[in-house]
């Protein structure tokens, strides 16, 4: 069995009291707050609402323990702060390439950003174009109905002057017209 361990501190400073450690076998068995109070001079001798604790997981921040030179709790976040004498804080560097990659992805997302706009901007020319088109193609059908009405209009009027060429040319002759090249008789 795997036991976490609890950092017991002053909730005014963040200074420690007391850190329970970490324990790993069948035979340990995790304690209770009030364990701790009862058992733990240190825990014993303070006004509990006075003190606070942090409960981590086995393993948690291990590495952080191994390279600092000391730790203590903040007291308005309640998180664990380390202190190291020589080497960068770890945590650190996480915060620097955290606000690096945090820069990088807000760049990303500006980039974005302008290639939608360059994007919405090319959307709504291209819907201009089609509105214009449209209005051009439903001036170009008006166009065409009025060319086929003139077409079926000379059609019709064609086929009616054919008609009267046709009913012209079978006119009987009137009989008392003169004869071709004949001279009329006056007397």
């Amino acid at each position: 069995m795997q036991i976490g361990m609890k950092i017991y501190y002053d909730k005014a400073t963040g200074n420690v009291i007391h850190n329970t450690g970490e324990y790993v076998g069948r035979g340990y068995v995790e304690t209770t707050e009030d364990q701790d109070f009862a058992s733990i001079k240190e825990l014993a001798q303070r006004v509990r609402e006075t003190v606070g604790v942090v409960k981590l997981q086995y393993g948690q921040y291990s590495r952080e323990f191994a390279q600092c030179d000391g730790y203590r709790v903040d007291p308005e976040t309640g998180e664990l702060v380390f202190t190291y004498a020589n080497e960068p804080n770890p945590l650190e560097g996480r915060l620097e390439a955290v606000e690096a990659g945090a820069a990088d992805t807000a760049q990303q997302l500006a980039d974005a950003l302008a290639r939608l706009n360059e994007t919405e901007a090319q959307l709504t020319d291209t819907q201009v174009a089609l509105a214009e088109s449209y209005e051009e193609l439903q001036a170009t059908k008006a166009d065409l109905q009025v060319a086929k009405q003139e077409a079926v209009d000379a059609q019709v009027g064609l086929a009616e002057l054919y008609e009267l060429v046709l009913a012209g040319q079978q006119q009987p002759e009137a009989p008392n017209a003169p004869a071709e090249g004949g001279e009329e008789d006056n007397g």
